[in-house]
């Protein structure tokens, strides 16, 4: 068994992120909700990840990327119709081992497809565990968590 350390940060603003363990046998789905927690969310919303393996700025890139959403999402229209995913995948259905990815490998994580919170997500290290208890979990966090909504006169 293996444990994945991921560092998760805030796109717009990656002084402000969270690193997360998980194991290998857990799936993109209980990473997510570890993520929702990492960051004081409390409204739940539909949510994908893009398995880009580098480093994008270029929303194309990611939306082209293999899709792995909430499994209603699937059965959805496409959030962006002219930016379809090559393939589309149940993301409570795929372990984080089954992704094949490796150390510094990139993905992105975008959840609320109205508010558009995007996420760059780095793989920092895998290490073999006979540890299971306890995981997936917080290791750290960095920066406070902004608003899942913020006020109005905050603009």
């Amino acid at each position: 068994m293996a444990v994945y350390l991921f560092k998760v940060a805030l796109d717009f603003n990656k002084r402000i992120y969270r690193q997360i363990e998980i194991l290998d046998t857990q799936t993109l789905d209980d990473f997510h909700e570890t993520i929702f927690l990492a960051f004081d969310r409390y409204d739940e919303h539909l949510y994908s990840f893009y398995i880009t393996r580098k480093p994008t700025k270029s929303l194309t890139r990611r939306l082209e990327a293999p899709q792995y959403a909430h499994p209603t999402a699937l059965k959805d229209a496409p959030i962006f119709p002219l930016r379809r995913p090559k393939k589309k995948y149940n993301a409570a259905r795929t372990k984080i081992g089954e992704l094949g990815l490796e150390v510094k490998d990139k993905m992105y994580y975008l959840f609320d497809y109205g508010d558009e919170w995007w996420h760059e997500i780095t793989l920092l290290s895998i290490i073999e565990t006979s540890r299971t208890q306890g995981l997936p979990r917080i290791v750290k966090k960095v920066g406070e968590s902004p608003p899942q909504y913020p006020d109005f006169d905050d603009y």
